[in-house]
């Protein structure tokens, strides 16, 4: 049982109609392999209110096994996810500027953003990449090997790059079995990507690995702060960690060559 944090999410209705459409869309798919949670109705809604708070409660998804194959399940399971949910459903948006590289841009300190000059010319790409419906949070804790292969944390799923949830992926998993991923997540698409939006999936990882550290970064400065678990200096640390790992993203020019073997 959860409930919904207004602060981030200004409009919990919209999150909670997406997840119904994705749940949906998911009945229709015909396939038993990926799964979501499903969502407990009353009076034909997937929520109740009460003092103002909006409460939700689905079923427990117990983590089962760890596959061997599980860097190619974890690609394959949110290939099949942004497959399946493109199917005739368009999802709304449940939180402005989510994945606004220039916002967070804007607000770094002074003297940081020499870090990020290089890379904001590199992300222009996108700028002629179509938008999906698409998880927004793909990395690889949020996906639990039980009885089915479930993806969980559907709250941030709406429009946005395919690259990105790409990106989240291999950022999360470090700099192992990148190619594993890459091949599930290319046969759970199952060519459902433009030659544009392929091209684009190697700048998601820097996106995304680039855009966390911004957010760390602004954290490590800041009163109020979006990570509230972590002190300053721990805020301070993880930037510096995620732009060691933006580096090795940069210079490896091989994880172009995986993808384009993929796909």
């Amino acid at each position: 049982m959860q409930s919904l944090n207004r602060n981030i999410f200004r409009n919990p209705y919209i999150v909670m109609e997406n997840i119904s459409r994705i749940e949906t869309a998911f009945r229709r798919s015909g396939q038993d392999i990926i799964t979501v949670s499903e969502y407990l109705t009353t009076g034909g809604k997937n929520y109740i209110e009460l003092d103002n708070e909006v409460w939700r409660i689905y079923g427990y998804t117990e983590q089962a096994y760890l596959p061997e194959n599980k860097s190619y399940l974890t690609g394959y399971a949110f290939g099949k996810y942004i497959n399946i949910i493109n199917n005739n459903i368009i999802l709304d948006n449940t939180i402005e500027n989510f994945h606004n590289f220039e916002m967070y841009y804007n607000r770094l300190p002074v003297g940081t953003e020499k870090f990020f000059d290089g890379l904001r010319g590199r992300l222009e790409i996108f700028s002629d990449i179509p938008e999906r419906n698409v998880h927004n949070d793909a990395k690889t804790d949020n996906i639990i090997f039980g009885q089915k292969i479930t993806v969980i944390d559907l709250d941030t799923s709406m429009r946005g790059h395919v690259a990105i949830d790409y990106g989240d992926m291999i950022r999360s998993a470090g700099t192992e079995n990148i190619a594993e991923i890459t091949r599930g997540f290319a046969d759970g698409l199952d060519g459902l990507l433009t030659p544009a939006e392929t091209d684009s999936l190697y700048y998601g990882i820097l996106y995304v690995t680039g855009e966390l550290a911004m957010r760390y970064i602004i954290d490590s400065v800041s009163e109020r702060r979006y990570f509230i678990t972590k002190t300053p200096e721990q805020c301070r640390r993880r930037s510096e960690d995620l732009l060691k790992q933006l580096e090795y993203f940069e210079s490896n020019s091989g994880i172009k060559n995986i993808i384009r073997k993929a796909f």
